[in-house]
């Protein structure tokens, strides 16, 4: 297992470094080797050993213990990967895992919020601003729930922006996504505004870094402190569903399609690699356009 241990390692670095994976997927992907070379059957194995058929009995055994189709999957994909970088460096001859299938995961549809949820929480940030005495923090809330509303970012994309992030004449946004790669988006006036606002009072704040979002301490805000504030934003509103940032992202991109009906702007908007992935707003979309058949056409109506 030393070895392995070794080549773990140069797994674990080249996903950080050269692939630039966050740190999630690589704490992820490197979980998923160990626990493959802890297995019965491969441990102390000579990894040129390794083949298709020790694969397949080593998935099957992790279904058999009750693992979700979504996790195997993750874990096929770690070993394809782990596997792809040993045959790159000549570590093996032949990658074990080609031809085996992925496990067919059923897709959970995204929830989203309405249009009239955003406008509750609009409202009720505006409202403690206008009459908390904590004014400041509010105000930022406002400006960040605005941004997300505005640019479907992700959580680490938005905890990451710096104060030079934002193009105001130009109304843009530069955002550093998955992979460390820049794509530059549209702001909304409305987001605009509430950042300009956010961003004079955030003068009166003692600062320790140049992030646009910060705490009352100067420091740069953290993902699950806006997970926290959302969430209590959104209750406080009364919005009957949990929020969180992911949910944000989805109700944004829900929302661009509907109105556009764009696909590949909707793509490059959030920034996804594959286009399948965007690809799972057009079932919302076409559940939302369902809905309101159903309510409102004369013919629908059962009865």
């Amino acid at each position: 297992m030393n070895s392995n241990k070794v080549l773990i390692t140069s797994f674990s670095e080249y996903l950080k470094n050269l692939k630039n994976y966050s740190e999630h997927t690589v704490k992820s992907y490197t979980r998923d080797i160990i626990k493959f070379f802890e297995f019965p059957n491969t441990k102390d194995l000579n990894i040129a050993n390794i083949d298709n058929g020790l694969i397949k009995i080593y998935i099957s055994s992790l279904h058999r213990k009750g693992m979700s189709p979504k996790t195997l999957k993750r874990n096929l994909s770690s070993l394809r990967s782990f596997f792809e970088f040993l045959e790159e460096n000549k570590h093996i001859d032949r990658n074990p895992t080609y031809q085996i299938a992925t496990p067919k995961v059923n897709k959970k549809l995204p929830e989203i919020l309405q249009y009239e949820d955003i406008l509750s929480i609009v409202k009720y940030l505006e409202d403690k601003i206008a009459n908390s005495k904590s004014k400041n923090i509010y105000v930022r809330d406002l400006a960040i729930f605005e941004l997300f509303y505005s640019c479907g970012l992700r959580v680490s994309e938005l905890t990451s922006l710096n104060m030079d992030s934002i193009d105001y004449y130009s109304g843009t946004l530069r955002v550093i996504g998955k992979g460390k790669k820049e794509r530059v988006v549209p702001i909304g006036s409305k987001a605009i505004s509430a950042v300009k606002t956010w961003v004079a009072s955030r003068s009166s704040i003692l600062q320790n870094s140049n992030a646009l979002f910060i705490t009352e301490n100067g420091n740069r805000i953290s993902n699950r402190s806006i997970q926290h504030r959302l969430n209590l934003h959104a209750k406080a509103s009364g919005v009957e569903q949990k929020l969180y940032p992911h949910k944000l992202r989805h109700t944004v991109a829900t929302h661009l399609l509907e109105s556009s009906g764009n696909i590949r702007a909707v793509q490059e908007f959030l920034g996804h690699e594959n286009i399948s992935t965007t690809q799972v707003y057009t079932q919302l979309d076409n559940q939302y356009l369902m809905k309101i058949y159903e309510k409102s056409h004369p013919r629908a109506k059962k009865g």
